[in-house]
């Protein structure tokens, strides 16, 4: 499996923990240049590819990074489908209160050390600035040198910042049980840092 499918295991576990569903359906971009004639073109080719899970029967970290893995790889062959057709062919109830088909979105991405530098002229890079969430929740990790980063997107109508932080921290202490003990099911991954478990059996 690839970092990819196991933060991707990780980041559905979570959810099912939280929001006590077994069906997890999370989206992902792909960037929609699967083939060679493609690559060297500019333009937007990014399609959305839709990643369903099954969670139930409570399975250990490795098993779960199975399913991953599987629905990853079946999602993968047909990447070149637009998520258009694929909703229109699917023809979901529609909502103008949500994007269909997912409304949580996981990215993966490197980041490159490449700098453009041109002759003459000093760069810097710009921040976006405030944005408008394109989906209900995005965890968007990054993976460099110096290891992981991640950052939560969120619709403010739904979350606030508490919420997002406590998301990242809870991730966190879930992965790192689940290395510490794959063999724990997943309804026995940590979610509590040791500081807020004594507190919890304390207060």
């Amino acid at each position: 499996a690839t970092l990819f499918m196991t933060l991707l295991a990780g980041f559905q576990a979570l959810l099912a923990r939280w929001t006590g569903e077994r069906d997890v359906v999370v989206g992902t971009p792909v960037a929609g240049r699967s083939r060679i004639e493609i690559e060297p073109l500019i333009g937007f080719f990014v399609n959305a590819l839709v990643l369903r899970t099954d969670l139930g029967g409570d399975p250990v970290f490795p098993e779960l990074v199975d399913r991953v893995r599987e629905v990853t790889l079946g999602a993968y062959a047909h990447q070149d489908l637009p998520f258009e057709k694929l909703v229109q062919e699917l023809n979901p109830e529609r909502s103008l209160a949500r994007t269909p088909l997912f409304q949580v979105a996981f990215s993966l991405r490197t980041a490159t050390a490449e700098t453009l530098a041109l002759p003459g002229l000093s760069l810097r890079g710009l921040g976006a600035g405030a944005t408008t969430a394109k989906f209900d929740l995005t965890l968007g990790v990054e993976e460099s040198e110096g290891g992981l980063s991640a950052i939560v997107e969120y619709s403010s109508d739904l979350f606030d910042g508490a919420t997002a932080q406590r998301l990242l921290e809870r991730l966190e202490i879930l992965l790192a049980g689940a290395v510490e003990a794959p063999e724990r099911r997943l309804s026995e991954l940590p979610l509590l840092s040791t500081v807020e478990r004594e507190q919890v059996v304390r207060e």
